[in-house]
């Protein structure tokens, strides 16, 4: 299958796009400035183009099949939810199925939901919304935190414990919020299932890993795996939230938003077979060693 990878040289496509190769696709690699990472071979094709205002069919023209993984977790920069999680998936919905895509292979995450009040969740709800009505063959994924190089939230608790908690670490509540991380290397998997497997089309699959794990755990992993040790303080949500809303519009560069810690607030894990009842795999503990 000719793939085309929406969002190629983020986290995930980092990773998928070299697990597409070694599974026999030809890959196109579409992300907004067309660059290639070093780690990709030369077949792999690189195209540039912005999902919020750039020719979308021209960037998968040739592609049987999509995945799309383009999306911002924080509004920042400029770059809001609307344009590109919501307006974005919707353009390259668009594009996708004018140019005759048929199989398509949407990224979302685990929490989406049908509420403004989170506007990260909803922005992700709306663009699944948009994946649904359309004429495509499309499958939904919706994975749990995934860990791997080059993460975005288990890197963020590693910046977080060595430039923002000089002497102890802020635990939203008392630390037992529930995920279910899964090694984006597994996700890449479920991805190329979802590719080729005509039973596929229609669904949509809530993934984690093998475990489900609490903030507080995660937090003592992350500290493992860098030698960095802070006493770990539980501060009231209510008042991580009120924080978070000021350092949003005076300091944007804060490691949390406001609306992060709202989507604190809804479940980010399923059941612990969930992804060998999907995949037929057995996904692989949580592995943070790479953080050292």
């Amino acid at each position: 299958m000719k793939v085309a990878v929406i969002g190629a040289t983020g986290f995930v496509g980092s990773h998928l796009v070299p697990h597409l190769v070694e599974a026999g696709h030809e890959v196109v690699a579409i992300s907004r400035d067309g660059r290639r990472l070093p780690e990709w071979r030369d077949s792999v094709e690189t195209r540039a183009a912005d999902v919020t205002d750039d020719d979308l069919g021209a960037a998968l023209a040739g592609a049987d099949g999509a995945v799309h993984l383009a999306a911002i977790p924080r509004e920042t920069g400029g770059r809001r939810f609307a344009d590109v999680n919501v307006g974005g998936t919707r353009r390259v919905v668009e594009a996708a199925g004018r140019i005759g895509v048929r199989r398509f292979v949407h990224l979302s995450v685990m929490g989406v939901v049908d509420d403004p009040k989170l506007a990260y969740l909803h922005s992700k709800w709306l663009g699944e919304e948009a994946v649904r009505a359309s004429s495509l063959e499309w499958v939904v994924l919706r994975p749990s935190l995934m860990f791997g190089i080059g993460d975005g939230f288990f890197n963020l608790v590693k910046t977080t414990l060595r430039w923002w908690s000089p002497g102890i670490v802020a635990i939203p509540g008392d630390g037992s919020t529930r995920f279910q991380p899964l090694a984006v290397d597994d996700l890449a998997i479920a991805v190329a299932a979802s590719l080729t497997d005509e039973d596929r089309a229609g669904a949509t699959y809530e993934l984690g890993g093998p475990a489900w794990v609490t903030y507080r755990e995660i937090v003592d992993a992350v500290m493992a795996a860098t030698g960095m040790r802070r006493p770990k303080v539980g501060v009231p949500i209510p008042l991580i939230s009120g924080l978070t809303a000021v350092t949003d519009r005076i300091l944007p560069v804060f490691p949390v938003s406001h609306d992060q810690i709202g989507s604190m607030s809804r479940p980010n894990f399923t059941e612990l077979d969930a992804f060998e009842r999907a995949f037929g795999v057995v996904p692989r503990p949580m592995d943070l060693s790479y953080l050292g």
